[in-house]
């Protein structure tokens, strides 16, 4: 639960850090300063234990998955959106992780995961059609640049980090080849969208981009990867789902958005269709 506040939150204030920051910059920044925290908190503690170079490889591309290409669609939706609607379709990871397991790792389809599909699918269209009927000049593909973020964090959440895990992969190095390749992916994205040219940035930005980099990439994960190596994952998948109920109060309450009825009908919907795929799951 504590992984699922720091994220949602950590979400959310990221729009503040957006607003005046490249947001290469900040996707930069924000890993590079949680690569330290991995780093130093590695080695005060139980190292980075090398595996094979196979599971090295399979971390490093959940790496840029989950914290580059994901995170980056994601970020480019929450410019051009309000929080309250990009963060709850962003958190649709763990059903996107069921549609991984059934099209890709070849698992069985349960008829839960249609109701889930049919429960996510719907708060998407309360979430993304609202805007239209009230005339509100945003931007109409945020709502499916976060649906798309949530089904790559979902993808890479699903198959290299459990199959790291289980191959005996230690999580502190698990979350520094995944922190290190997302650096690397947002610092050539930085190189190839500003090419040295003088980088919009701000104190604030900044300030926040180092902030979350603790919270989400440092903290979170640490939390989350210490939760599943001591407890059942049928039983920690569901708090995932929390994410989205977190992020939608913070927008509120940080970022002082008034949400539509709709809107708060899309939020329930999609909250209840992750924590029905995550406990059947």
């Amino acid at each position: 639960m504590s992984s699922a506040a720091l994220w949602g939150g950590g979400q959310v204030i990221a729009k503040r850090g957006l607003e005046d920051t490249s947001l290469a910059l900040f996707g930069f920044i924000r890993s590079a300063s949680a690569l330290v925290f991995v780093v130093l908190f590695g080695l005060l503690t139980t190292g980075f234990p090398l595996p094979s170079l196979g599971l090295l490889m399979v971390a490093i591309l959940g790496g840029v998955l989950d914290s580059f290409v994901g995170t980056l669609l994601y970020m480019i939706a929450l410019r051009g959106s309000p929080a309250y609607e990009v963060v709850p379709l962003a958190n649709t990871a763990p059903f996107w992780g069921v549609v991984a397991a059934v099209v890709v790792l070849g698992e069985a389809p349960r008829l839960v995961s249609f109701a889930a599909a049919v429960l996510v699918i719907l708060g998407a269209y309360f979430l993304s059609s609202h805007r239209v009927r009230m005339g509100v000049p945003i931007s109409r593909f945020g709502p499916w640049l976060a649906l798309a973020a949530g089904a790559v964090w979902g993808i890479a959440e699903i198959a290299p980090t459990k199959y790291c895990l289980s191959q005996g992969m230690a999580p502190s190095t698990y979350q520094l080849m995944v922190v290190a390749a997302s650096g690397a992916g947002w610092g050539a994205y930085l190189l190839v969208r500003h090419r040295f040219h003088a980088v919009p940035r701000s104190r604030k930005g900044i300030g926040i981009a180092v902030l979350t980099g603790f919270t989400n990439l440092f903290l979170g994960w640490l939390l989350w990867l210490f939760a599943l190596g001591h407890a059942p994952a049928s039983l920690i998948s569901p708090i995932r789902g929390l994410v989205v109920l977190f992020g939608f109060l913070a927008s509120v309450l940080i970022l002082k958005e008034r949400p539509s009825k709709r809107s708060g009908i899309g939020v329930l919907l999609i909250i209840a269709g992750v924590t029905l795929v995550s406990i059947a799951w």
